[in-house]
């Protein structure tokens, strides 16, 4: 049985019309918005309520729809699993299925290597450079024999445990970041009383390299007195996909990584182990930084910092992972176009500095991170497994008995 999309699904085009934005309102997505993952609105950016019923006039999304692109980075889909109300921007269309089950269906099925070759032009030497409404409705299904359900949930599934890992991951990382600005930012940690320091009429000193005053007793470090770089090396032969980081398996804005696309480069490279702050040092204004759950390798290009003790590993990499290390490293970075970061300029950023503070901060926070790396480490594997069964679950290579 060969049908198309349109024999299962409705195709619908959005509104081709540039919108006014504003601060608030309702949530449009765009181009850039659409992922090849579960749809998320957050940075979208907002209409009013007018332009949002006026895009919505043939469709309102729905839990279940999918989205495609089709200019730019076309063929690229986010599947709606969500309620809130928002709207299409230019260059989008809604796949809205029949039912959602084949909403499902047809997101893993769009994202197959079979399709993708449609999509992008592989078969029979035609190249979209942009897809037409009747391109996306006339996109072959090869579903004979296919139980479209079982595989559509199954796959779901195992995105689903995906996305609660993330929001778990993400939790974690905003707990960290909260209570590192409550002590070492704000300099509100419990007093001898229990009670904010600051707040409740700590003694503060003025400090002048940072501009501001420091709590009583503080010392202002660079990053070169609290750790130092690795210089271990370690054999390629030792490494694999798995425990290899190179910036292209850094994720950015604190994410962590993923596994590597790549096999691990010929030769010697540096050697990082657990604790250790793997940092990517081309364009730090992505934010690329992991705080190793594991040993391995790293390119050239990562930066392997390794703390002068394991018990402020945890303070070392939330000092970091803040925005205002972030804005110092991409200042002091040098080159425009791929601009790196200058390993003496970083290790001279200066911090606020109480030992006391920082080892009982990472005991507060240690079991949350390795919480973190063990999330991160089940979603590699997660994503590995789909990756590895979507297509043959596609092509009826593998399938389900009936029950």
């Amino acid at each position: 049985m060969s049908n198309t999309i349109s024999s299962l699904s409705e195709v619908i085009d959005s509104l081709h019309a540039t919108p006014k934005y504003q601060d608030d309102g309702y949530s449009m997505v765009r181009v850039v918005d659409v992922e090849n993952d579960f749809l998320s609105l957050e940075g979208c950016f907002k209409v009013d309520k007018e332009t949002y019923l006026n895009h919505n006039k043939k469709h309102h999304p729905v839990r279940g729809d999918i989205i495609i692109t089709r200019v730019g980075s076309y063929g690229m889909v986010g599947y709606v699993d969500i309620d809130d109300k928002f709207c299409l921007g230019q260059n989008l269309s809604i796949i809205h299925p029949e039912n959602i089950f084949d909403g499902k269906f047809l997101y893993y099925y769009i994202l197959s290597p079979f399709m993708q070759k449609v999509i992008y032009g592989n078969i029979g030497g035609s190249a979209y450079k942009s897809l037409g409404l009747e391109e996306i409705r006339k996109l072959p299904l090869k579903i004979e024999g296919l139980n479209r359900k079982r595989i559509g949930e199954f796959l779901y599934i195992i995105d689903k445990k995906i996305h609660t890992n993330k929001k778990i991951i993400s939790t974690l990382e905003s707990m960290a970041k909260t209570l590192y600005d409550y002590w070492f930012v704000q300099f509100d940690f419990p007093d001898a009383n229990g009670r904010p320091y600051k707040t409740s009429g700590g003694k503060m000193i003025w400090n002048e390299e940072l501009g501001r005053e420091i709590p009583e007793g503080w010392q202002i470090l660079s990053l070169k007195e609290l750790a130092s770089y690795s210089t271990e090396r370690i054999s390629s032969s030792e490494m694999t996909r798995q425990n290899y980081v190179g910036m292209d398996n850094m994720i950015a804005n604190r994410c962590g990584i993923k596994e590597s696309e790549y096999d691990p480069p010929e030769g010697d490279m540096i050697r990082f182990k657990a604790n250790y702050i793997l940092l990517g040092n081309i364009r730090p204004y992505f934010k690329k930084i992991w705080l190793a759950g594991y040993n391995g390798g790293c390119s050239p290009d990562v930066l392997a910092i390794m703390p002068n003790e394991d018990s402020i590993s945890e303070f070392v990499y939330t000092t970091l992972s803040q925005d205002t290390f972030f804005d110092y490293d991409t200042a002091g970075a040098k080159g425009t176009k791929m601009p790196r970061g200058d390993k003496d300029h970083i290790m001279s950023y200066p911090i606020p500095w109480n030992k006391k503070l920082a080892i009982i901060f990472g005991e507060r926070l240690r079991a949350g991170y390795k919480m973190r790396n063990k999330l991160m480490i089940e979603n590699k594997s997660l994503t590995k497994l789909r990756d590895f069964l979507l297509p043959m679950l596609m092509n009826g290579q593998v399938g389900f008995k009936e029950t």
